[in-house]
């Protein structure tokens, strides 16, 4: 009785708690005709498989090497599905790709 008790006095008319949002995957696909995917960030490195066009991805991390910036993602779609490895930054589309900031000086941002 006395546990009983000590929850209705906590409870508050009118309160509702929100759970907390959850947070939001790093969704990417690959944008070339096909993908290598990389044991390691760099061409020369093992190929573990091929993602195709379309294919969807989460991106876990980044690195810089060789020029070029390079991800590594585990596929969510497609023959590749459930395999990760690296992949260059030019064969992949991240969320990221689709912001875009304008300064007030970048005339072509103002521009309709």
């Amino acid at each position: 009785m006395t546990a009983l008790s000590l929850t209705a006095s906590l409870a508050v008319p009118g309160l509702v708690l929100a759970a907390a949002p959850a947070q939001a995957a790093s969704g990417c696909y690959i944008k070339a005709s096909s993908a290598n995917l990389r044991s390691k960030a760099s061409t020369s490195s093992t190929s573990l498989g091929v993602a195709y066009k379309n294919n969807k991805c989460t991106e876990k991390t980044s690195t810089y090497t060789g020029g070029h910036r390079w991800y590594k993602v585990k596929m969510t779609t497609g023959n590749a599905k459930g395999k990760t490895g690296w992949v260059r930054d030019d064969l992949i589309h991240l969320p990221d790709d689709d912001v875009h900031t304008c300064s007030p000086e970048d005339v072509a941002c103002h521009t309709g």
